[in-house]
């Protein structure tokens, strides 16, 4: 007994000085930003206005109720057909119909709401940082996978390409960014001009576009009548550029991490698959997706967080001309503290933004968890 006493005497010992860094930096500026968060701050703090930053910022509470009631409906209706999903296949068909009323509840009465009577500026964050996301992550990730997978293989001059590959994560953001505003310039002679007027298009203001890419792609080729909706449901042409920069800068850190997962996988699997006749890309499907199955989901929850997250390339990048365009939310947040000098509505903003990376990784654990195949 007191031999047991003394382990945990010891093993707490070693785990409270990372309990106590990890409250100090982790969930002390977290517990602060909420507090701040309920004050009219402006320079210093100001009079205590609850949660009538929040409510500016999401909208009037009545939307949000019926938002958060939506939600609740919908994991009830989804816990119901997992529940039935065992039973009869018609029951399971019939509870599939509860999400019709469900998702009314949920887009109309809650989110429609919500999006009239809240921050416009904290809803384009939202929008534009999920453009961002959708268009970086699911390529990233094909790229470096791909690259990964001919690297894995016997490849004369292997270590040459990891590097050149990992060099740009490795330069500093300031100066790669830079050089990609060159190469991206609205100048008829710069790199990206040039290689579009090879494909038979005229130059494009690019990162100083904040029409959307669909848009110009349409009128490139002649169609000049298009739905309005097409300005607003695709990014612009801006943001796409800085796609493209995130794509090149963090392809290579994937690579690598790939590399590992790649390298840990048993060799007698690919005996295996060789001696029952199985071609190239039968064993890269069902070999070696489902083992490197791990990383890529590691990657991926690591890519949404950053994505989310993501300000410093962007905010070089910016330009006049793209407007509110390529404003994910971080941006929208800096702006409100260094140009409006509103710190409490800003940090109401950045811990919404803290609920919703939270709401994220939580969905893409819960959905995309089961998928990954751990082993026997």
């Amino acid at each position: 007994m007191k031999t047991r006493t003394e382990d945990h005497i010891i093993a707490w010992g070693f785990l409270t000085p990372a309990l106590v860094v990890m409250v100090a930096f982790g969930l002390f500026p977290i517990g602060y930003a909420f507090f701040v968060s309920l004050h009219s701050w402006r320079i210093k703090k100001d009079a205590f206005v609850g949660f009538e930053h929040y409510s500016k910022a999401l909208g009037e509470g009545q939307y949000l109720l019926w938002f958060l009631i939506g939600l609740l409906l919908l994991w009830g209706v989804s816990r119901l057909r997992s529940a039935l999903s065992s039973h009869h296949a018609a029951s399971h068909s019939i509870s599939a119909l509860l999400y019709v009323p469900v998702l009314w509840i949920l887009l109309s009465l809650g989110l429609g709401g919500m999006l009239d009577t809240g921050d416009e500026r904290l809803y384009n964050g939202f929008k534009v940082t999920f453009f961002y996301a959708v268009g970086t992550i699911p390529i990233q990730l094909s790229i470096a996978l791909g690259l990964a997978y001919l690297l894995f293989k016997s490849l004369r001059g292997k270590g040459v390409f990891r590097v050149l590959f990992f060099l740009p994560y490795v330069t500093p953001v300031i100066a790669s960014a830079v050089v990609f505003r060159v190469i991206f310039s609205p100048h008829p002679s710069s790199i990206a001009n040039r290689f579009w007027e090879l494909l038979g298009f005229e130059a494009q203001r690019w990162l100083y576009e904040s029409r959307s890419i669909v848009a110009v792609i349409l009128e490139a080729i002649g169609i000049e009548i298009y739905p309005v909706w097409v300005e607003t449901a695709f990014p612009s042409v801006a943001l796409v550029s800085i796609i493209l920069y995130n794509i090149w800068v963090y392809v290579g850190y994937d690579i690598v991490i790939l590399l590992a997962g790649l390298s840990a996988i048993p060799k007698h699997y690919y005996e295996a698959a060789e001696i029952d006749g199985a071609n190239s890309w039968q064993t890269f499907r069902h070999v070696t997706l489902p083992l490197v199955s791990p990383t890529l989901f590691f990657l991926s929850m690591v890519a949404v967080i950053g994505t989310f997250k993501a300000f410093n390339h962007i905010y070089i990048l910016r330009t006049p001309g793209a407007r509110d365009s390529v404003d994910v939310l971080s941006v929208a947040i800096f702006d409100q503290i260094f140009e409006f000098h509103n710190a409490g509505y800003a940090s109401a903003m950045a811990f919404v933004l803290f609920v919703a990376i939270l709401a994220l990784t939580f969905l893409q654990n819960k959905i995309l968890g089961k998928r990954v195949f751990y082993g026997e």
